[in-house]
């Protein structure tokens, strides 16, 4: 039996057919809330577990709002199918698996006159960071690196900046890698979502910079 098609149950006297949840939002809560689970422990185990899920959600928030936008500029321009800008939309939305993260940037931005990747600029500067880290922690190498060594420039620019550096003694078994050192830091996490939080109150005026 066919269901009754209601004021209740339209948009715009349309059926509704589909819903999209805005998951990005948890991931970006989840970052802040990492950060406070990290500054009120002096438990170093449970520190780098919550600095490095921060670091996880913050890198998924980014991906997850732009994939939001390239969902909504589909259904947006979809009344028009042929149109050129659907057809743009469409053909984004196509490509969406293949794309870095900052290629979905890129290509958005084109879409709404928006402010292109620029990794030596903030918030995408900081972004590429979290992205580094985030790529280290997942993919994991377990490369055996000396005192205060890091996996790249980026990640050792950071932990000049958070001042973070080996308090062992490097003597027989006293050693320690730059991943317990840096995910030891509680001021990691609280520099990962000051700058996820930065980066999604700039969201707007980046993708709709003022002429």
């Amino acid at each position: 039996m066919k269901a009754d098609i209601s004021d209740e149950n339209t948009c715009a006297g349309k059926p509704i057919k589909a819903a999209m949840s805005s998951y990005s939002a948890d991931f970006l809560r989840g970052c802040k809330k990492f950060a406070e689970l990290a500054s009120s422990t002096d438990n170093q185990q449970e520190i780098r577990i919550f600095n490095s899920s921060s670091i996880i959600n913050a890198a998924c928030f980014l991906e997850a709002r732009i994939n939001e936008e390239i969902s909504i500029g589909v259904l947006c321009f979809g009344f028009e199918p042929d149109s050129s800008e659907s057809k743009e939309w469409s053909t984004i939305q196509n490509l969406q698996k293949k794309l870095t993260v900052q290629e979905k940037w890129d290509l958005v931005s084109l879409r709404t006159n928006g402010m292109l990747w620029d990794k030596s600029r903030e918030p995408f500067q900081a972004f590429e960071i979290i992205l580094s880290l985030r790529n280290e922690l997942v993919h994991f190498k377990g490369d055996f690196l000396g005192k205060d060594e890091a996996p790249n420039r980026k990640i050792a620019g950071l932990m000049k900046s958070l001042g973070v550096s080996s308090s062992a003694s490097w003597i027989e078994d006293d050693c320690s890698s730059w991943v317990t050192d840096l995910l030891n830091s509680k001021e990691l996490s609280a520099w990962v979502n000051k700058s996820i939080s930065n980066f999604e109150k700039s969201y707007h005026d980046l993708r709709n910079p003022k002429t």
